[in-house]
């Protein structure tokens, strides 16, 4: 065996350390099914100018992205991305939503519609800050079993 270190790994290599720990999680994780979702906002000529993205896993709905073009911002469409967002993780039987952001993004936005702040790494990736967000969904179901 011999260790190899490199700055400009090969994306192959990335895919095969990535299958190596997905089959290892299979083996482990009670569910299996992950499933990508989009929200888009589309202007008349069907051009992307926005939306939100992610992935829902078992009782979690990941957030990755959620952008708004320039020329739009400040209208209300993150409010509205979020809420569809949040329809869909409740119809997808989610229960909590993650996201992150850094300090210059959406800090102080996503508190705003319940999203408690977790977790802040500091100094990243050399002054900033990114701060870590959690909002627990109340599903009708939950509301049933109280």
């Amino acid at each position: 065996m011999k260790f190899e270190e490199t700055l400009l790994p090969e994306k192959s290599d990335l895919m095969t350390l990535q299958n190596m720990i997905r089959k290892y999680n299979k083996q482990n994780f009670e569910t299996a099914n992950q499933t990508d979702f989009a929200i888009y906002i589309k202007d008349d000529s069907e051009n992307v100018m926005g939306g939100i993205s992610g992935k829902i896993f078992g009782n979690w709905m990941d957030i990755d992205y959620l952008v708004i073009h320039e020329s739009l911002r400040k209208n209300g469409l993150g409010r509205d991305l979020l809420k569809k967002a949040e329809d869909l993780a409740i119809r997808s039987n989610c229960k909590n939503i993650f996201l992150y952001t850094f300090d210059f993004q959406g800090k102080d936005f996503y508190p705003k519609f319940g999203f408690k702040e977790v977790y802040v790494k500091r100094q990243y990736p050399l002054t900033g800050t990114e701060h870590f967000f959690v909002k627990k969904l109340s599903n009708e179901i939950d509301k049933e079993t109280e």
